[in-house]
């Protein structure tokens, strides 16, 4: 009973993903489709302002410092002033969205806490 006990909560440990979230600021320029209802939000960060690359949205405006968002619990509009807390991951879109941009470089990350102001 105490191994199973064990491996039970051995295996709940091993399904926890650990990140480090932490604060941005920024403004939704565009969106891409990832799987028929999910999208992420091309986010021109004012803050932190260092770790987003140049993103060309579609209608062909550039921006500095993009970062492509995931995970957002209702949806955002083009425009919309937004903050809260992510966390970086680059291989969101490799390994859960149906349609993968691969014409871009630009960091990918994960919502954990989005405010709309």
């Amino acid at each position: 009973m105490k191994k199973a006990l064990l491996f039970s909560a051995i295996l709940l440990l091993a399904g926890c993903k650990n990140y480090d979230d932490f604060e941005f600021t920024g403004t939704v320029v565009d969106f891409e489709e990832c799987t028929g209802s999910s999208f992420g939000y091309a986010v021109n960060l004012t803050s932190p302002d260092t770790i987003g690359g140049d993103y060309t949205t579609h209608d062909g405006d550039m921006y500095q410092n993009v970062v492509v968002i995931y995970g957002a619990d209702r949806l955002l509009k083009e425009g919309a002033n937004i903050s809260g807390r992510i966390y970086l991951d680059p291989n969101y879109s490799r390994t859960e969205c149906t349609w993968r941009y691969t014409d871009r470089d630009v960091p990918e990350a994960v919502f954990t806490k989005l405010k709309v102001e």
